[in-house]
Formats: C-alpha cells, structure tokens, sequence
C-alpha cells in the first residue's frame, strides 16, 4: 500500500505538470541508430518481449543483422561484440517542455502554421529488455548498446475529426528528421482552420496541459524504412466527371442562352468551390489531405488550367460585369451597380475635428455580406472583403491613425488589401476602385483537369508497419514511467532512512531519559545536603545573634599610648577620649614630628567598653 502510494504521488507530480527529464533527446546510447536496412533480416523478429505499460502489456520486436548467425557460428565467441539488432520500440506520444515555460511539459506545441509533437521510440528500458532477451536467448554476453534505433525513411500519423453535422476533416503529421530523438512530428493546421479549430477543441480548447490529459484521441500511424516509391496517385477531374459534379455549371452558369464563355472570380468563389469539391470527391478518404492544403492546391491547379489570366487586379466595373455567378444567393440583387452600391457602404470616412480615419461600417458590410451569399455547405460567398474590414476596424480602433494623413490610411488599406481589392477615396467616400479577380475560361473546361499537387503516394519497403498511437495513453510514456518507478525506490529509501533515524533518535530519547533521572537523584541529593549544611548554619547564626543579643554595652571610649619616644614625639604621650555615653570627647593632641633623623616615635591604640 506504501508501494502504491508513493506511485500514486509522483503520478500526481507528473500530470500537474512537474518536470521530468526527458530520455532520447538526442542520439547518445539511448539515441544511437542504424541506418542500413540492407543487412537486416526483415522477414521475421529476431527477439521479443513483452512489457507491461499503464493500459497492459505490448509486445517488443527487434529484428537481427543478417551477419549474426555467421558470428554466433564462430566458436571462440571472439566476435559477439560485432552482434547488433534493429528496433523501433514501442512508438508513443511524449511530454515536452513548453518552449516559452519550461516548467510546463505538453504534448502539443502550437504555432501560426499549425502545430508539433515529439514521438519516443525505443527506450532505455526497452533497450534493456531486448539486450537481456538476446542474453538468455544466445546465452552470450550483449551489450545494451548492441541494440539500435532503426532509422526510418518515412513516418506519418494522421487523424480523423468530425464536426456537429458529422462533416470528415483530416489532420496529416509527418516526421522529417529521423536522427534526433524523441522525432518531432509537424502537423500542418493553419490559424482559424476548421481543422485546427476541431483539433483546439477535442483537447479541451486551447492545447492545455490540462485538456491533453483527459482527450483520448487516436492518430492513426504509418512508418517505413529504405522504401521505393511504387505508385502515385494524382487528382484528375475527366470530363464527363465535371459534367457529373456539375463544375462547369456551377462556374459558368448553363450553357446557351443564360450562360457565359468567360467569367471573372474572386479567390473567395474559388475556396468555397474548393470546399465543396473537398466533400464531393471524399479527398479525405482517397487522399488523406487537410481542407485548408486541398483548397491552396485546387484553386492553383484550376486557375491554372482553366484562367485565360490569373488573378490580377480589374477594374470594378469590368469585373462585376462579368463575375461569376458562384456563390450568390439567386433571390438577391446581384445587379454590378447596385453590387459596387452596396460595397461602396463597407468603408466610411469619419472626421473628429481635425483628424479623419478610414473605419468600418459594421452595419452595412455584415448586411453586404450576408444578403448575397448563399448559406450552407462550407461556402464563403462571391467575396467577403475580409482583409478590408479586419484593417478597417483595426485602423478605428488605433490612436495611432490620428497621426497619419488620410492618403497615408488608404496605402495602408490597399496594401493589406491587395488580394481581395483596391480602394480609392472620392471626396468623402471610400469606393471599390478595382477587384483582385481571375478570368476562366469554358473552353478550357472540355478537357480532363490534372492537379499534380493533390495526390497519394505509396511505397514497398522491407519494414513497414501500421499501428494507433493515443494520447491519453501518451499522457506518462515510458520514460516517465521509468523516472517514476526510479522516483518510488528513492522515496522508499528515503522513508527507510527516517525509520532508521527516527529509531536511533529514539535510542537516544531513551540514553537520555535514562541520564536525567540519574542527574536528577543525583541533584536531589546534593539539594538535601546543602539543605541540611544551610540549617545547621542558621542555628549557629542565631546562636551567635541571641549572644551578641544578651551583652549590652552601656559605653566605650578610645585610647592610645606611646610605646617608644624621642625627642620628635611631642604633647601628650598617652591619653583617651571620652566615654561615648558623655557626648564627643576628643583626645589629648600628640604631635609626631618624625623626619630624616634617627629615632621615631611607635604608639598603640584600644578600645574600651564597659558594660
């Protein structure tokens, strides 16, 4: 029970996000590989082992050099050291220090472009259980180091995401540097992407360390080693398929009367077409691709094959005339001058005092938008003007803009702009001056439509192999498991260490309670003798008291003599003072001249009392 919860403690320390040291992040012994799979003996596992991990137990492989069979044959064993195996362990998901907090370890690094884990490989202890296998295997002495990392050629996981209409989305994470361990894995997932969107939230909103420990999600991976490539599958749109999907309808309108040989279109009408396309032709499934990388590659390819000229900035009233009809709402007013009316609401000119400022028009750029384009099915509509109004709002909000002149905001606009429209500023209004549009052509639509950049490739490699790696499982890999397993045996000794303290601590508790009591009789003694000496001393001291107490002088008087004389002690040569009971009565003067000359004057004195 003390076992489980000291386990129970450092697994808490663990998921609050407590630092661990993490194993393999470099080459090193636990980083060392082997990048030749020419001399590996694929076919089957030379060595396994099973291990026990926190959902049960996983079996470990590795794979032998072809060259071992010849060694182990060799009699004098003077060439085990040359033995070597190849493994990749047990791949999983590991905690990595937070770049900007190193105190935070997480599973998922985010950036604008998307984001990145880092996947452990073989571990130190899965190191040592494959070298001990080969040990009791080979009955051989192998050392740890004789079993390597096998460096792949390819390693990518995806994962699959649904949103509430139950649409697919496909997140696709490669690795490009097998040498470096743990390998850091990048998943492209730009900012504001439907995939990243779905991805922040399955996590518990924002890539926390707290939303990573309790999302279980599955990346469904593949790894090769040395393979060639066999095939390669690339999106081609024939034509009688573009007649099935309706493409050229869509873009062109019917054909005959009604309809257009040419049409200008936005990019806007280009990536909801993308979308579109993204669901019809199951890019998810056939391709494995994300939205947002299908959508830049369709709208190239397209433009590129279809467009008599690619996007470029037209005059307003040239392109309204002839826009495509993708992406409007049939029952509103798509009239060019009644369009340019209306876009020509968005932006606004305000003036406070002195000081002017481009601003958005909230009210009729939402009513813009909304009015023409058609809900539903992932599309953006003819054209949002999004970059307009983002550094339209933004510029009302900056003080910094009070400063600047109003020619000065309308190259700012325009260069922020640059890919949706250009701008120009007539007396007081802010109108639509050109679109940035691309001119497609029907004729062009005849043919089959080839997209090289939307395409599947696939690989025959001596090793290969599929497998599901989760991150709730990824929340304590390995290595932590071992610093934890290493963590409890030094709390286990440390709680011994107290026990043997606290019971010499107690040895000496006792050694001195032993020695006080000792001191204490001892003291106690000594307090009876000292109290017996101090009695015996006061009663000689009242003894004494009492008989100085029962004599009582009545007077006294003070006296003295000359005991030798000469001719230099003079006046009185004995006399005495009065009785003390008379008053003060001074004695007779004697005056002692005493000098260098020979002789001297000795005297005494006494007092006398009577009673």
């Amino acid at each position: 029970m003390k076992g489980q919860a000291l386990l129970t403690i450092a697994l808490v320390e663990l998921l609050m996000g407590i630092p661990l040291r993490v194993e393999g992040q470099g080459q090193g012994n636990n980083g060392s590989s082997h990048e030749t799979t020419m001399n590996i003996a694929f076919d089957l596992p030379d060595l396994t082992a099973t291990l026990e991990t926190l959902t049960g137990t996983s079996q470990l492989e590795a794979f032998k050099s072809i060259n071992n069979d010849q060694i182990l044959r060799d009699t004098t064993g003077g060439r085990t050291s040359e033995l070597f195996w190849v493994s990749v362990g047990l791949p999983n998901f590991v905690k990595t220090p937070d770049p900007r907090n190193q105190t935070i370890s997480r599973l998922f690094h985010f950036s604008n472009n998307g984001f990145n884990t880092y996947i452990e490989m073989m571990t130190a202890t899965q190191r040592k259980t494959l070298a001990t296998t080969a040990r009791t295997k080979y009955r051989v002495e192998i050392s740890e180091s004789q079993v390597v990392n096998l460096v792949l050629s390819r390693f990518q996981c995806t994962l699959l995401l649904y949103d509430d209409v139950g649409s697919k989305y496909i997140l696709n994470g490669k690795v490009s540097d097998f040498r470096n361990f743990p390998l850091r894995m990048d998943f492209v997932a730009p900012r504001r992407s439907k995939e990243r969107q779905l991805f922040t939230e399955s996590i518990g909103g924002g890539g926390g360390a707290e939303g990573e420990s309790t999302a279980d999600l599955q990346f469904d991976c593949n790894m090769e080693s040395s393979g060639k490539l066999m095939k390669t599958n690339t999106l081609m749109i024939s034509a009688d398929q573009q007649q099935q999907i309706g493409l050229e309808e869509k873009l062109f309108g019917p054909a005959g009367p009604g309809g257009a040989n040419e049409v200008y279109v936005t990019r806007d009408q280009m990536t909801g077409l993308a979308s579109e396309m993204y669901a019809t032709l199951n890019i998810v499934e056939d391709y494995q691709m994300p939205e947002v990388q299908f959508r830049e590659a369709f709208v190239e390819g397209l433009v590129a094959q279809v467009s008599s000229s690619v996007f470029a900035q037209v005059s307003v009233d040239v392109a309204l005339a002839s826009l495509s009809k993708y992406g409007f709402d049939i029952g509103a007013d798509i009239q060019p001058d009644v369009i340019k009316r209306d876009i020509g609401k968005v932006l606004e000119i305000q003036t406070v005092g002195s000081k002017t400022r481009i601003i958005l028009n909230e009210t009729s750029y939402r009513q813009f938008v909304d009015s023409r384009s058609r809900s539903g099915g992932g599309k953006a509509g003819f054209f949002r003007l999004s970059a307009s109004a983002n550094w339209a709002n933004a510029n009302s909000k900056s003080s910094v803009s009070d400063d600047r002149s109003l020619n000065d905001q309308l190259r700012e606009l325009n260069s922020a702009s640059q890919e949706e429209a250009q701008w120009e500023v007539q007396g007081n209004v802010v109108r639509p001056k050109s679109l940035n549009v691309a001119r497609l052509t029907r004729s062009r639509m005849s043919k089959t439509l080839t997209f090289n950049r939307i395409r599947i490739q696939s690989f025959n490699a001596p090793f290969q192999r599929n497998f599901a790696v989760y991150t709730l499982r990824s929340a304590i890999s390995e290595p932590f498991l071992e610093q934890l397993r290493e963590r409890v045996v030094n709390l286990q000794n440390v709680a011994q260490q107290t026990r043997d303290e606290l019971a010499t601590l107690s040895g000496t508790v006792r050694h001195l309670s032993t020695t006080v009591a000792q001191g204490t009789s001892t003291v106690n003694g000594q307090i009876q003798q000292l109290g017996a000496a101090v009695h015996s001393a006061r009663s000689e001291l009242t003894a004494s008291i009492n008989a100085v107490s029962s004599t009582s002088l009545r007077r006294c008087r003070i006296c003295f003599r000359e005991i030798e004389g000469s001719s230099q002690c003079q006046l009185n040569r004995n006399s005495c003072s009065g009785w003390s009971d008379a008053g003060t009565v001074w004695t007779q003067p004697y005056r002692d001249d005493t000098d260098g000359r020979s002789g001297g004057c000795q005297y005494q004195w006494v007092v006398e009392c009577q009673a």
